[in-house]
């Protein structure tokens, strides 16, 4: 009898001995695991981590550089040249017709009359600039200058800009174009008269900012964008009619080409100028 129960004493004492040799060797390999889950977690998240750290250290020094480029003194040009103009288009010798929404009505750059209302007041309207440099793209608001929204949709679809040189470029401030035509007449505005829509703020100097210029009455034609961060402050009494919505990048080519004495310093043509309505203008 007792051998009998020392023996199933020490089978049991081997049992307890084999179970917590299993426990151990459980407990061991699921450490094993999470160690292994640990380390894979680190690295992919370090990863992940020096990814964006790559991307934003890759950000910064894009940010250092540009913020240095466009604050380091650049060397401008004392003059320029002066643009060869264009040949005038066709004229319209009666009443002004509204030109076709689609572009297809002929070029035509002198009018006898002032146009009608041709574009719906109560939306914005977005006008592509396109340029030798590159596209501008413009938010037309006639809330703030219904008839000069309406004169430059009108002059834009009849091709009044399409093939016009800018004539001025001033370093970080401003750049024009408009009303450059050759022939015996020497003609410089389309010929209508609209009158002045004073800007409510006062002087705009938004860079983006466009407005229509010229002397008041049927000189009326010139466009004038204001740029970058020393952009000018536009005469109260001279129509701001919309702002830039995008074209940085043909900004910062166009304005290589500036001089002191706003001459440029090379040709930038208006290749082509379309418009289409937007959405509505909030009440």
């Amino acid at each position: 009898m007792a051998t009998t129960s020392n023996r199933r004493k020490r089978e049991q004492a081997r049992d307890r001995a084999s179970k917590a040799k299993a426990s151990k060797q459980a407990q061991t390999k699921r450490r094993q695991r999470l160690v292994a889950l640990a380390i894979v977690l680190v690295v992919v998240l370090s990863t992940f981590g020096a990814f964006f750290g790559a991307t934003q250290s890759d950000s910064s020094k894009s940010s250092t550089t540009s913020t240095t480029a466009a604050s380091s003194v650049t060397t401008v040009a004392r003059t320029g040249i002066t643009p060869t103009a264009v040949q005038p288009g066709a004229s319209i010798s009666g009443p002004t017709p509204c030109p076709a929404e689609d572009g297809s009505s002929a070029r035509t750059t002198m009018f006898a009359e002032a146009p009608p209302t041709c574009i719906d007041p109560a939306f914005f309207y977005i006008a592509t600039i396109e340029t030798t440099e590159g596209p501008l793209t413009i938010q037309l608001n006639p809330a703030t200058a219904p008839v000069t929204v309406n004169a430059f949709v009108v002059l834009a679809r009849y091709h009044y800009y399409d093939g016009q040189p800018i004539t001025s470029i001033l370093p970080r401030q401003s750049f024009g174009f408009g009303n450059d035509f050759t022939g015996p007449t020497k003609d410089t505005a389309p010929g209508f008269t609209i009158p002045d829509e004073p800007s409510a703020q006062g002087r705009v100097s938004s860079p983006g900012a466009i407005a229509m210029t010229g002397s008041p009455g049927a000189n009326r034609g010139s466009i004038l964008i204001a740029t970058f961060d020393q952009a000018p402050a536009i005469d109260p009494n001279v129509a701001t009619f919309g702002l830039m919505l995008d074209g940085d990048n043909t900004l910062s080519a166009i304005n290589a080409f500036a001089s002191e004495s706003g001459e440029p310093t090379s040709v930038v043509t208006i290749t082509s100028i379309s418009i289409r309505k937007s959405s509505p203008i909030p009440g």
